[in-house]
């Protein structure tokens, strides 16, 4: 068991108050902050080709949560892309992130549960913990890993901050 589902335990009730919007934003802020958190830094660990597609994927699905069109992401080409970055780069952490944008994609297709966002999130931390290269991966040692801790504080101030909660009820 990873740390992070210790700590997320009671993460799915309050997701479920929220509106599935609000849950998106959650979820795409989940992706936007893995990527700034890989160290020594997103354009330093990952090919060039990569940087360049989350930076465009994260504007797209930012504006597709303004205007929702599914034409800027989730088409079969999109998804190819997605999913070929990992023949092109061989980076720790990779495949988690590209599960995290695919979970994304497919959960769009419906309503954005609670359960969703917490797979984007989970997978969202395990890209930040695979390129930690933490030896033995076990919860004592992401508590010793101080961008791993930091990780999942921020996910937990995205859920229960009091902009993600106040005001908002599940029918919106």
């Amino acid at each position: 068991m990873l740390l992070w589902d210790e700590e997320s335990e009671d993460w799915e009730e309050a997701l479920s108050e929220v509106t599935p919007l609000r849950r998106k934003r959650i979820a795409l802020a989940g992706i936007a902050m893995a990527i700034e958190s890989v160290r020594p830094s997103f354009d330093e660990v990952f090919a060039h080709e990569t940087v360049v597609w989350f930076q465009q994927t994260l504007r797209r699905c930012g504006a597709e949560l303004e205007r929702p069109t599914s034409e800027l992401i989730g088409t079969d080409e999109f998804l190819d892309e997605l999913h070929s970055l990992v023949d092109g780069d061989s980076a720790l952490g990779l495949a988690s992130l590209v599960m995290t944008v695919s979970t994304y994609v497919d959960c769009l297709e419906g309503e954005f549960s609670a359960e969703c966002t917490l797979d984007v999130l989970s997978a969202s931390y395990e890209a930040v913990l695979n390129s930690e290269r933490i030896g033995r991966v076990t919860p004592e040692a992401e508590r010793q890993n101080e961008n791993c801790v930091r990780v999942i504080e921020t996910q937990r101030e995205l859920i229960f901050g009091s902009s993600a909660v106040a005001g908002e009820n599940a029918s919106g």
